[in-house]
């Protein structure tokens, strides 16, 4: 096998300077066919390449453990090799502990065990939920634990089971996007071992497609392996892993390919656009010593663009990492590293076409590496890279072809290496020592990258802040320029030091630094993390599921747009479930948003039978013939399939022969979805004068025609007529007809038509037919007659029905030669009343209903006076002051006048309540209660916490889901206060029906408390009552809290307390006011108004009866969301712990926490069961007075939209329930 050099040239300083050991991650899962010379030859191989030992990945339970592992172990204590456990958690399930100390303990004893400190080294492959078995599996085997938990981060991973691990392996070794290969990740753990073991991943590549364990994406890997060998170097960890030895599967393997060992290929491997692993021999080496030199290269054989991607995603949404397309994020060339001892001139070749290879990185120095590439450039053809020294031949390699084949059309991303060290050197050369070396090139993420590429090439490279890229001898620094320096306002400490280098240097960058000292603001999510999709959109069935997963990062780019981005919103899991989509491949939407709470019976299937829906009936969509259909301009073979063939989604319905000749003629076609389709051309004889009937449509006019047709001759005068009938005519005028002799609609129907006499059947005394429909829209509109005299025009136009045919028509003249006039209307679809239609669920005026300002919120600057001012919530103790005579003057007087303004002003701006209690004599007790004051939507994220996202239900009248949109900043204060609210958890008015409750025992399910009550008096007395200074715990940053009522009120959310409050929009909000003040959710008499003009055809009526119902819906919805329910489970907590405080503070109120949640519960599943009934409620009215109205033929245009309406949202009635509290935590045993 050929060597690596980047691997070669690395592991020697790492090997011979620091003594860093080399690992690499070894799959035992693929070793069921390995005999024993296959494990000599791995072993031997990786000694070659001075890989300290294997990681052995071991899954639990796998057949070939047992033996796969006596054999490894054997084979190394013959051949002098290492070789350690590394517990897979993840592919098979976690391991019992038991499990593990029996496998540590059998092999731990042997010489090919790795030790660390003289004790056996233990890692995992995840597994962190089972943190807590290592305290025992340590004590019991004595092993030194490095476990990779990944997916907890750094920080929870050091303190997971209170810092069991040892030190930590990151699996983090591959760039994001299109960037090349960073160290933030690396630094993070560092930083947070503090002074423990790290563990560093290195790794070539990395692509996978395997539909068998859902796994289909690929890493940018083009500079990957020089950079990270580079990055090892400049971070110098206690231990090194490649990734991999023999992980075919993900294309990151350095060892050799075996085709008895490619198992992973095995498992649902039949789209899998690759069925083998590409050599990757160039990336391993096995030399420790630099006496020869040479070339590595790599590239993958097929340009990026040449086929399709086959659903591979650059990043993947597993990972909750932003998806791209594969193409964008890699490029086509050939990468390669040459070892030399001066500088190289290399030319790469792609089917006999030369070009020079670009130098990325050389060394400092000129013994060492020299890194670049070379691009395709559109070429094709066997590959050659050559390289010169001095004009000496160093290498002149050979690779396989580049062209365009792939399987299936499907693009496989794997890349080929190869290489070797193929010309001695002159001499040996000494390389740099790593411990003389500085950093001398570097960059840094997002807004750090100009200030760390000038303290890099200083020889400051932080690695929590920057990035080294190359290291060397420092160079001569400039003239030092003394002198203190800050960073710059709004910035944090990250750039303390670099400030510091930066401007001692005389590079002091004013938007980075300063002489001006400001308070440091420290970011809550870390600078240097790429960014993640914040908000995103889908289309049709999948809007609301990308609405949700967008926001917390997983915005799979097959199903999603994300359209914004920033720091991750992450929401963990909450539940456990087994999941499929009802729509199609949904790229694991369905399971992540299902595991955290939102879950759409209409997309996703939990496999709960109860969830179980039927599809809804289909709405009528009306066909337009006249872009529906299309007619060939020129004549074809009508029997050569190819040349006649319709476009995709459309098929043949006849032909026409004019102006053709033999067998040829014009196909005409129509849109696959409106058929079948029952068409014919009309007219015969020699005077065609050809006429549509009742309910057709015509579509194209022709001399001749074709088949079906009522005759194959040709006309002499007039034309044929190509009329189809439309399929909807009898839904559409299900509500019209033809009155009786001399009879006129009624009030609630609308004219359309008249007719002197149809077929002659009226009397001299009774006249005229009138053509009467029900309706708003109308179905059919523009009605006329046409034909005159002769009638040779008596044809509606192709965007026009025919509704009768009659020969006098409304003039009663009669056409000549027996021919008959056409009455032709507009058919209308709006008269179908399809949810599309629906109006916007949001305010467009402050007119509608719940859409005018909110009175009691304030974007006013004004806070609560503080804790420390004497004055502190007493207006009658400023009043007082102004009563004192001493020291009086017009201007104390003025200044307190301001003083009451203000205090009033303060007190107007509270919402006020006034409880009704009735005392044990049955007396009625009522005293005034004040809200909180809290901000309005358009500055309530102005304090740490506080939400920036509104929600607000969908468009579609039948459709209650809740999308959430992040706050745009550009939008005003006014724009968004006229379209949304802010929102308490629960409701305001919670606290005085909480109060009166508290008095009367009555629930507010109607059944009474088996608590005792508190006397009215007694909550009068104290509900209002001050108390001292600092009695009240603080919440947020409230202030001014003396009363009960104030702290009570203040876990509802305030100006101070932020975080109990979301913003809603207005109508959605409005809604569950009115749910939780128990009323109806709609007023009952425009219930049934809407619901009497919606079966007469009247589509906004339709329109407003639904929308009621579905925002009824909507408001369990949004109560129930992911993104809202922990707030109102925290609130719900938190006014329990005051109602606990209130019971230790005063003592007649002793029982208020147990009276508090018998009540909350109470509001709760209360306002869910009545909003259930009312909703089932209106549904049946609805269905049951529309059932005779299609049982008599009377049923409006819309009855199809009705009834798929009422469908879908009968299907939503499981969705109105309570929010649960939160889950209590298990006790620990």
């Amino acid at each position: 096998m050929k060597p690596f050099l980047a691997f070669l040239l690395v592991l020697s300083w790492a090997s011979q300077v620091l003594g860093r050991a080399v690992f690499a991650h070894f799959m035992v899962g693929n070793t069921e066919h390995y005999s024993k010379s296959d494990w000599v030859d791995d072993i031997k191989l990786a000694q070659d390449a001075h890989i300290d030992a294997f990681a052995l990945n071991m899954a639990k339970g796998e057949p070939m453990n047992a033996k796969a592992i006596a054999d490894a172990f054997s084979n190394a204590e013959e051949l002098g090799f290492k070789l350690f456990f590394s517990f897979d958690y993840a592919g098979r399930g976690p391991y019992a502990k038991d499990e593990v100390i029996t496998w540590i303990n059998k092999y731990a004893p042997s010489s090919a065990y790795f030790r660390h400190q003289g004790r056996p080294l233990v890692s995992t492959f995840e597994g962190p939920d089972n943190a807590e078995d290592w305290h025992e599996i340590k004590a019991v085997t004595g092993c030194f634990f490095v476990p990779d938990w990944s997916s907890l981060g750094a920080g929870p991973a050091v303190r997971a089971a209170g810092g069991v691990a040892d030190g930590l392996f990151s699996w983090a070794g591959w760039p994001w996007g299109a960037q090349d290969m960073d160290t933030y990740v690396d630094a993070s753990y560092i930083e947070a071992l503090n002074g423990k073991p790290y563990m560093m991943p290195v790794s070539p590549w990395f692509y996978t497609n395997l539909p068998g364990y859902s796994k289909n994406w690929l890493w940018r890997g083009d500079h990957l392996w020089y950079d990270r060998w580079i990055q090892v170097n400049t971070l110098m960890p206690e231990f090194v892993q490649i990734i991999s030895w023999n992980d075919y599967g993900e294309s990151h393997h350095i060892g050799p390919v075996r085709d008895h060992a490619l198992v992973a290929f095995e498992k649902g491997s039949g789209n899998a656009p690759y069925m083998y692993s590409l050599d990757h021999h160039g990336w391993r080496n096995n030399k420790a010593t630099v006496t020869f030199e040479g070339v590595s290269f790599w590239y993958r054989p097929v340009p990026k663009r040449a086929c399709g991607t086959g659903g591979t995603t650059g990043n993947t949404v597993s990972q909750l990492q932003m998806e791209f397309q594969p193409y964008d994020i890699i490029d086509d060339s050939v990468f390669f590293t040459v070892l030399a001892t001066q500088s190289v001139k290399v030319t790469v070749t792609i089917g006999g076409v030369q070009s020079p290879g670009v130098l990325r990185d050389v060394p400092d120095g000129g013994v060492g590496l020299y890194h670049g590439s070379a691009p395709f450039n559109g070429r094709t053809g066997d590959v050659k890279i050559t390289v010169w020294r001095n004009g000496i031949l160093i290498a002149d390699e050979p690779g396989p072809a580049i062209n365009g084949n792939c399987r299936d059309g499907m693009m496989g991303f794997d890349a080929w290496a190869g290489g070797g060290l193929l010309s001695k050197a002159s001499r040996p050369l000494n390389t740099p020592s790593l411990e003389d070396d500085v950093c001398i090139r570097g960059t840094g993420a997002n807004e750090f990258d100009e200030i760390c590429r000038t303290t890099c090439s200083l020889g400051y490279c932080p690695q929590t802040a920057c990035v080294c890229r190359a290291t060397g001898a420092l160079g001569k620094l400039p003239t030092e320029v003394p002198g203190e320096v800050f960073p710059a306002e709004g910035l944090n400490s990250n750039y303390i030091g670099l400030c510091n280098v930066a401007c001692l240097y005389g590079f002091c960058f004013p938007k980075y630094c300063g002489k001006t000292q400001y308070p440091l603001i420290e970011p809550t999510v870390s600078p240097f993390n790429p960014p993640s999709c914040t908000s995103g959109s889908g289309e049709g069935d999948w809007a609301l599921l990308c609405n949700f997963a967008c926001r917390h990062g997983f915005c799979p780019i097959a199903r999603c747009k994300c359209t914004s981005q920033g720091p991750l919103s992450l929401l963990n899991p909450t539940r456990q479930v087994k999941v499929v989509s009802r729509i199609g491949e949904d790229h694991g939407l369905c399971a992540f948003a299902c595991s955290r709470g939102l879950c759409p019976k209409q997309a996703c299937n939990s496999g709960n039978s109860e969830e179980q829906t039927e599809p809804p009936p289909p709405q009528v969509e009306m066909p337009h013939l006249d872009k529906d259909c299309y007619i060939f301009p020129e004549c074809v073979d009508l029997d050569n399939p190819q040349a006649s063939s319709c476009r995709g989604g459309y098929s043949r319905v006849s032909f026409d022969r004019s102006p053709c000749s033999g067998d040829y003629g014009r196909p005409i076609c129509c849109k696959q979805s409106i058929q079948p389709l029952q068409c014919t051309w009309r007219g015969s004889g020699g005077d065609c004068n050809g006429q549509c009937h009742s309910e057709e449509v015509n579509l194209f006019q022709s001399k001749k025609g074709g088949d079906p047709g009522e005759s194959g001759g040709t006309c002499s005068r007039g034309s044929k007529a190509f009329c189809c009938r439309l399929s909807t005519y009898k839904d559409l005028t299900s509500q019209c007809y033809w009155s009786k002799c001399g009879e006129t609609c009624t009030s609630d129907e609308t004219l359309l038509a008249r007719a002197s006499q149809l077929g002659g059947k009226c009397s001299l005394i009774k006249r005229q037919n009138h053509y009467c429909c029900k309706g708003n829209p109308l179905p059919l509109s523009n009605c006329h007659w046409v034909g005159q005299n002769y009638c040779a025009d008596n044809t509606c136009n192709n965007k026009e029905v025919t509704v009768i045919l009659d020969q006098g028509g409304e003039d009663g003249t009669l056409c000549n030669w027996w021919r008959k006039k056409s009455l032709c209307c507009t058919p209308e679809e709006a008269a179908f009343g399809n949810s599309g239609q629906c109006p916007a669920p949001y305010c467009t005026s402050p007119t509608e209903e719940y859409c005018g300002p909110d009175e009691w919120a304030s974007d006013e600057p004004y806070e609560d006076c503080d804790d420390d001012d004497d004055d502190c919530g007493h207006d009658e103790l400023r009043r007082d002051v102004i009563a004192d005579p001493q020291g009086f003057s017009l201007a104390v007087v003025a200044f307190e006048d301001t003083s009451f303004q203000l205090l009033a002003g303060k007190k107007e701006r509270r919402r006020p309540f006034n409880p009704r209690l009735v005392d044990l004599l049955n007396l009625i007790v009522t005293f005034e209660i004040l809200a909180r004051e809290y901000p309005g939507p358009s500055t309530l994220n102005q304090q740490p916490g506080a939400s920036d996202s509104i929600f607000q239900k969908a468009a579609g009248c039948d459709n209650p889901d809740i999308l959430v949109t992040k706050r745009d900043p550009k939008t005003t204060n006014e724009q968004l206060g006229a379209y949304a609210d802010t929102e308490h958890h629960p409701d305001l008015q919670f606290a005085p029906r909480f109060l009166e409750f508290l008095a009367s025992g009555n629930l507010p399910n109607g059944l009474q408390s088996p608590l005792s009550k508190i006397d009215a008096n007694v909550i009068k007395k104290y509900w209002q009552n001050e108390f001292p200074k600092g009695t009240f715990p603080k919440t947020g940053r409230s202030r001014g809290i003396l009363t009960p009522s104030d702290y009570f009120f203040d876990q509802f959310g305030s100006k101070g307390n932020r975080a109990p409050l979301t913003i809603c929009e207005k109508k959605l909000n409005g809604m569950k006011g009115n749910i939780f003040a128990f009323n109806e959710p709609a007023a009952r008499k425009d219930m049934t108004e809407w619901r009497a003009g919606a079966l007469k055809g009247i589509v906004n009526d339709q329109n407003n009866y639904f929308e009621r119902i579905s925002r009824a819906i909507a408001v369990f919805l949004y109560l129930n969301h992911p993104d809202v329910l922990p707030t109102i489970q925290d609130n719900r907590e938190n006014l329990f712990a005051a109602a606990r405080f209130l019971a230790t503070l005063i003592v007649e109120f002793a029982s208020l926490e147990a009276l508090l949640k018998l009540f909350d519960d109470a509001w709760y599943t209360e306002a869910a069961r009545l909003t259930h009934d009312w909703v089932e409620e209106m549904l049946n009215d609805i269905q049951n007075e529309l059932a005779p109205l299609v049982l008599s033929g009377r049923a409006p245009a819309n009855m199809a939209s009705i009834n798929t309406m009422i469908a879908n949202l009968k299907a939503r009635l499981g969705d109105i329930k309570a929010p649960p509290r939160k889950p209590r935590k298990p006790r620990k045993p």
